[in-house]
């Protein structure tokens, strides 16, 4: 067989040369950004928080780098703004 020919299907020659090809298909958590579960307990403290009248601006910010939901990311970089107005006075 010549260099480079394989007896493999087209669709199967192709297989990923290392684990960072793969990291697409790779677990939230494992990639760095909060897991489900983390973000629902981050959902509720800050429905607490918000309910309560607390200053929530450290929250968002501490959990905004591991949301990797575009929407989810939208809306909660809104309430951040929106919040640091209000602690600022403006």
């Amino acid at each position: 067989m010549a260099s480079g020919v394989t007896d493999k299907p087209q669709d199967q020659a192709k297989e990923p040369s290392s684990p960072a090809c793969l990291a697409h298909e790779a677990d939230d958590a494992y990639m760095g950004f909060a897991t489900k579960v983390e973000i629902a307990a981050f959902l509720k403290a800050l429905a607490e928080a918000e309910n309560a009248g607390r200053p929530h601006a450290e929250l968002l910010r501490k959990m905004l780098p591991q949301v990797r939901d575009d929407v989810l990311h939208r809306e909660l970089s809104a309430k951040l703004v929106a919040q640091e107005s209000v602690e600022s006075g403006t």
